[in-house]
């Protein structure tokens, strides 16, 4: 292996030169790159919020790009039921410090809500994933307005129920399961699909609570109550109801129901402990109640006669098809004008269908049993377990005001976020060239300018509230940006800009939209063309947030139509504050540089913040998706470089064939690249290799292949894509019950050199198959391999497992005659 030296090059006596410069090139530096990093973690955008701008996939979220170690820890395990095939699956997550992670059911527009999916076909889901208790909400959150935020701290379980779809005459194996979503403190790191294996840990046998079935009454209690839901199967996106019915014995009756009131005595309580994903709005009761002083202890609220509870239930449009359970409390006491039965409870369970296909009207008895006053009245979440009406409440006066002030503030600082600094460097120099005009002309484009920068952000006002309207859900920005599509084509978008500073391709500035049509008005002269220039390189605006937006534009999800549309406003007015300014004293003009050469160093400093912004980009890619997006990029260099070959003066027909091909070439590389460096389907089920789990699985009977390998060696990663993670490989490996374990070499650990040395071997990569029983002896395969050679060392030791077995069977026979 040769080392080149990377050299230095002094050119400290040009940049000096130039003594104007270096003082502008600090301050943008200093800006870029310190602003953003101070207020990171000071508002709730930074957590991959949904309400503000949004993110670009880990701009916004985490930036330390896996310098430090995640505070968080997941294992899954699963049971089954060998005569019902059925059985529960559970991921438990452990939290360190104050971190937190959000719930499954986290309602849109705030935090990203943990997602748990099961892969393979051993298992299929047959209902959501619960935790093993409420979440901590917070109703009151600064941050999100209106909005539940469901959140657990230090250790939480989350279990759902599976049907085995394989054969269990042996032990099953393991499964896998997947976590999507974020854990947070003042920062948050974003979980990718990150895979967690689920392993068997043993037998269960179902037992069913014995409920009474619809109708219940305890022995001795003076109450009936009747509780069903109204439909027995919903589609995604539909609603039903959970109804209580309670008639008490003649002269009888039962407290009021009020969730709100902090007194617990002399009331009826309802708690829907698990709400698996549903939303239960307050519930509504069918008559009013009677306020009267009955002589046992002040004045009291209750009902007359037989009193219907409905609890409304919106199923989400993203809820699993299969069987959906339901489980409550109630608390509740039987009084005359003069006596009281003592407190009495009941809790109860059901189970409901959800289906894409149909929608089934008719009562659903739900399964009652007796249970404590005490479990429904001193419940945590007895008085929030409901989901609010998050468009009834309006802000006071004063805390407009104050969100107000916040979005203006955080429009400003937008400025300097390292999306959109490089853009404003571009409007200074348009600035310099203004400067020296007529003044007057200068403001009003300057104004003009203004203008449309804030007119995008109306427009994205707009926009929130009609998809408000339609769906009943605001718009969720930093979803739009979690999106892999969207993230390439920002990513690609700016990489693009950053190679048009460097003068590796030339096209109008600020023209960025898609679209000849946005091209064409943003490259005009004149007031229309300053318009779209603002327009367009706002929207170049919307990967990247700062601090205070995201408070402010969560109004977006809870506030009536003008409050929405004047919080931003004042994001728009912030933005364009420096530009309103200038147009309002075009006087300050005069402090501009004249033009010169500096114009053009000043815009090629420009594109590293660009490229910068490239690499946080692409840091937010889930991990396995990070290689095909490097790789698109040098298609869409290549593009670029393609396109710029070709000069301006050139005929419009030799222009246009080169930005075909550039075009079909970024295409094609881009598209490819994520097609043909996706991780394979057929990749198997490593586990990381010690010679302890090792030593276990040749004991136990079974093969195990050692992969040695590195995130540096390319030739290990080619044999993993052409040799090992395939289809046939994967068969064989299925069929002999191969243990496939992964040595790691990346960072050289000492035990695992020692095993390779072990093997009489220096240099990587390697393949090494134990046979059952030999823990000493591989089969080693070494340099590049073919499938051919991988399958033919597995089915060699796969041989000796059933030879070993033949033997034992043999000794057996041998022993018993």
């Amino acid at each position: 292996m040769t080392h080149e030296s990377l050299g230095t090059y002094n050119r400290t006596s040009y940049i000096f030169s130039e003594g104007s410069m270096i003082r502008v090139l600090l301050t943008v530096a200093f800006a870029w790159l310190w602003i953003p990093l101070v207020t990171m973690g000071q508002d709730p955008l930074f957590d991959g919020a949904a309400g503000g701008l949004g993110t670009a996939g880990g701009l916004g979220q985490d930036f330390s790009l896996g310098l430090f170690d995640n505070p968080y820890e997941f294992s899954a395990s699963y049971q089954i039921d060998p005569k019902t095939r059925k059985g529960k699956v559970s991921l438990t997550a452990k939290l360190s410090g104050k971190y937190h992670i959000f719930s499954t059911t986290q309602a849109p527009g705030g935090p990203s809500p943990t997602v748990i999916k099961l892969l393979g076909k051993q298992a299929k889901l047959s209902g959501p994933f619960v935790p093993d208790r409420p979440p901590e909400v917070d109703k009151n959150s600064e941050s999100w307005p209106g909005l539940a935020v469901e959140q657990f701290s230090n250790t939480v379980t989350w279990s759902a129920p599976i049907e085995w779809t394989e054969s269990l005459e042996t032990k099953p194996g393991r499964i896998e399961l997947t976590i999507e979503g974020q854990v947070c403190e003042k920062n948050c790191i974003p979980i990718r699909d990150e895979k967690v294996p689920a392993e068997f840990s043993g037998w269960v046998e179902s037992k069913d609570e014995a409920l009474a079935m619809g109708e219940f009454r305890e022995p001795d209690s003076m109450v009936e109550w009747k509780i069903h839901l109204s439909k027995s199967t919903v589609k995604p996106g539909d609603k039903l109801e959970l109804i209580l019915e309670a008639t008490p014995d003649k002269d009888f009756h039962i407290y009021k129901l009020d969730l709100k009131d902090p007194v617990l005595e002399n009331r009826t309580h309802l708690v829907l402990t698990q709400k698996f994903g549903v939303k239960a709005y307050e519930p509504k009761v069918d008559k009013r109640s009677i306020r009267k002083d009955l002589g046992v202890g002040g004045v009291v609220d209750y009902y007359d006669g037989k009193v219907t509870i409905r609890v409304p239930i919106e199923v989400p449009e993203t809820a699993l098809e299969g069987e959906t359970p339901l489980e409550g409390l109630v608390g509740y006491q039987a009084c005359t004008q003069g006596a009281c039965d003592r407190p009495r409870g009941l809790k109860f369970k059901g189970v409901y269908q959800v289906s894409k296909s149909k929608s089934q009207e008719g009562k659903l008895p739900l399964g009652i049993a007796a249970s404590k006053y005490d479990e429904a009245a001193n419940h945590p979440q007895r008085a929030n377990w409901f989901d609010a009406d998050k468009y009834a409440l309006t802000l006071e006066p004063k805390e407009v005001f104050t969100k107000f002030f916040l979005a203006m503030l955080g429009g400003l600082i937008l400025n300097f976020m390292p999306c959109v600094l490089p853009v404003i460097g571009l409007k200074i120099l348009g600035f310099v060239n203004e400067a020296h005009g007529e003044r007057r002309t200068a403001s009003m484009l300057t104004l003009t300018y203004s203008l449309g920068m804030i007119a995008v952000l109306l427009g994205f006002g707009a926009t929130s509230l009609g998809l408000r309207w339609m769906t009943g859900r605001a718009l969720e920005w930093g979803a739009l940006f979690g999106n892999t599509t969207t993230q390439v084509l920002f990513t690609g978008f700016m990489f693009t800009l950053a190679l048009s500073f460097l003068g590796v391709w030339e096209f109008p500035i600020p023209g960025f939209a898609s679209g000849a049509k946005s091209t064409e008005l943003s490259s005009k002269k004149g007031y229309l063309g300053a318009f779209f220039k603002g327009v367009i390189t706002t929207l170049l605006a919307t990967p990247c947030s700062g601090p205070f937006l995201g408070s402010a534009l969560a109004v977006s999800l809870s506030q009536p139509a003008w409050v929405v549309l004047l919080i931003f406003l004042g994001v728009g007015i912030g933005m364009a504050f420096p530009y309103l300014m200038v147009a309002m004293f075009p006087g300050s003009m005069k402090w501009i540089p004249k033009p010169g050469p500096w114009m053009e160093t000043f815009k090629e400093f420009l594109a590293f913040p660009l490229l910068l912004s490239v690499v946080a980009f692409v840091s937010g890619f889930p991990e396995k998706e990070r290689i095909s997006m490097l790789s698109a990029l040098i298609f869409i260099w290549f593009a670029c470089w393609w396109i710029g070959r070709v000069p301006v003066w050139e005929s419009n027909s030799r222009r246009m064939r080169a930005w075909g091909l550039g075009a079909m070439a970024a295409l094609a590389g881009t598209i490819g690249s994520f097609y043909f460096l996706k991780p394979s389907k057929y990749e198997l089920e490593w586990v990381p290799f010690s010679e302890q789990a090792l030593q276990s699985a040749v004991a136990e009977g079974k093969p195990v292949l050692i992969d040695f390998t590195a995130e540096w060696c390319q030739n290990c990663k080619l044999n993993l894509a052409v040799a090992i993670n395939t289809r046939k490989v994967q068969d064989v490996v299925k069929k002999h019950d191969v243990v496939p374990m992964i040595a790691d070499l990346t960072r050289y650990p000492p035990a695992l050199m020692a095993k390779l040395r072990e093997l009489n071997k220096v240099a990587i990569p390697v393949l090494a198959i134990y046979k059952p029983g030999d823990g000493k002896n591989p089969i080693v395969l070494e340099d590049l391999l073919s499938e051919s050679q991988v399958i033919n060392a597995l089915e060699q030791a796969g041989t000796a497992k059933a030879a070993t077995a033949n033997s034992g069977l043999g000794n057996v026979l041998s022993a018993t005659r």
